[in-house]
C-alpha cells in the first residue's frame, strides 16, 4: 500500500477472481479509493495460453501476466463495482442456502431410497412437501410407521382411526381413504429389510432428523433474506411477476445484488450466461446457438424455475407468459421457450427496477 501511495501517475490495478479469496484485497483497494478491475478467469486463461505457448506457470509468473493484462487493456478496463453491505449479506446468506439445499437433496435422496426397501410405494401415496420448509408429511409419517410391518401389525379398521387420530394431532387432513389405501399397499408391497432391526430403525430415524434440522436452518436464511430484501426495489419489483413467490425473488436479488452495477439489460443477460453469441466464418452464418452457459449457474436455476412457475400460473395478463405459449406455438422445444421467457423478463425487469430506482432517488431530491 505505501509504495502504490508513493506513485504519482493514473494507477489501475487488475486481479483475477478466485472465488472469495481475492475479495479481502479487492475490498481494502477499493476503499482506499483505487481502480480495480477483476479479471474473469476464463477470459484471463486465454490471454495467458497465447501469451505462453509452453504453459509455464507459477505464481510470479501469473502475477506479471495479470498486470500486462491490465496494460494492454488498460483503456478497456471495467472498475469493479462493490456491493453495499447488505447485498454482500443476501449473496453469503444465499450461497449458504444453496448449499444446505444441495444438503437436504442428498439427504431425501438417501431417505427414499432406505424406505424403498422398507416400505416401497408409500413416497406415491404420502409425496414431499417439497416447497414447505416447515413440515413434510412423508418424514412424519415416517417417525411412526417407517416400516410396512408395523401398519399391519393392527387390523385395518385400528389402523385407519390411529391413522385419523395422527393426522389431527399433525394438523394434516384426516383421510379415511388415505388410510386405506396405505393399509392395503403395507399389504402387497414387500419389504427387503426387516421390521425388527434396530439398526436398521435407528438408521431411518437420524436421517428424518438430520432432514428436520436442515428444513430449520433452510426456514432460518429464508426468513433473513426476506428481511433484508424489503426495503430493496430489487425484491418490490421481482415480486410483482406472477409466479415468482419470495423464495425466488430474494434469490434473484441476492445474485444480482444492485442493479445499478450493471451497464444495461444486456449485461444481466450475460451475466447469467443465456446468450447466444454470433457465429460466423466466411459464407457461414448459423442461426441456431446455444445459450454461452458462461455465467452465474445459481441464477440461471432459479430464473428456469421461476419460468416454470409462471407458466403454472397461467396469468394471461402476464406478457412473459404469453410469449413463451407463443414461442411453444411456434414449435420451440419447452426448455428453450422457458429461457427465451427469461430472457425477455430479464429486459423487463431491469427497466421496472432502474425506473424506480430512478423515481426515489427524484423524491430525496426533491
Amino acid at each position: 500500500m505505501n509504495k502504490l501511495e508513493k506513485l504519482k501517475e493514473e494507477i489501475k490495478i487488475t486481479m483475477e477472481a478466485t472465488g472469495k479469496y481475492h475479495l479481502p484485497i479487492l475490498y481494502e483497494l477499493k476503499d482506499r479509493g483505487y481502480f480495480v478491475a477483476v479479471i474473469n478467469p476464463l477470459k484471463m486463461k486465454q490471454y495467458c495460453r497465447a501469451l505462453n505457448f509452453r504453459k509455464a506457470k507459477n505464481d510470479k509468473i501469473d502475477a506479471k501476466q495479470i498486470a500486462e493484462y491490465g496494460l494492454m487493456y488498460w483503456k478497456e478496463l471495467e472498475e469493479y463495482k462493490v456491493d453495499k453491505d447488505n447485498y454482500k449479506i443476501l449473496k453469503e446468506l444465499n450461497r449458504s442456502y444453496q448449499h444446505y439445499m444441495e444438503l437436504r437433496i442428498d439427504q431425501m435422496n438417501y431417505i427414499d431410497q432406505t424406505i424403498h426397501q422398507t416400505f416401497p410405494g408409500i413416497k406415491k401415496l404420502i409425496p414431499h412437501n417439497s416447497g414447505d420448509f416447515s413440515k413434510d408429511k412423508l418424514l412424519d409419517f415416517l417417525e411412526k410407521w417407517w416400516h410396512k410391518d408395523l401398519v399391519l401389525e393392527k387390523t385395518e379398521e385400528e389402523f385407519i382411526e390411529e391413522y385419523k387420530r395422527w393426522a389431527k394431532e399433525k394438523r394434516y387432513h384426516p383421510n379415511a381413504n388415505k388410510a386405506k389405501a396405505i393399509y392395503q399397499l403395507a399389504e402387497d408391497s414387500i419389504s427387503t429389510q426387516p421390521s425388527h432391526n434396530s439398526k436398521i430403525e435407528t438408521n431411518i430415524r437420524e436421517g428424518i432428523n438430520l432432514i428436520k434440522q436442515i428444513n430449520q436452518i433452510l426456514n432460518r436464511i429464508l426468513s433473513q433474506m426476506i428481511e433484508i430484501s424489503e426495503p430493496l426495489e430489487e425484491y418490490k419489483e421481482a415480486k410483482k411477476f406472477s409466479g415468482i413467490s419470495e423464495k425466488l425473488a430474494v434469490q434473484i436479488v441476492a445474485e444480482f445484488g444492485d442493479l445499478s452495477k450493471f451497464k444495461n439489460k444486456k449485461s444481466l443477460i450475460s451475466f447469467i450466461g443465456i446468450d447466444a453469441p454470433p457465429y460466423e466464418s466466411g459464407n457461414f452464418k448459423a442461426d441456431q446457438r446455444k445459450i454461452s452457459k458462461r455465467g452465474n449457474a445459481i441464477l440461471r436455476k432459479v430464473g428456469y424455475q421461476a419460468m416454470k412457475c409462471m407458466m403454472s400460473a397461467k396469468k394471461p395478463e402476464n406478457e412473459i407468459y404469453k410469449y413463451m405459449i407463443k414461442k411453444e406455438k411456434e414449435g420451440k422445444a419447452k426448455k428453450v421457450c422457458k429461457f427465451a421467457g427469461l430472457n425477455k423478463f430479464l429486459r423487463i425487469y431491469y427497466a421496472r427496477v432502474m425506473e424506480s430506482k430512478a423515481q426515489k432517488q427524484e423524491l430525496k431530491v426533491a
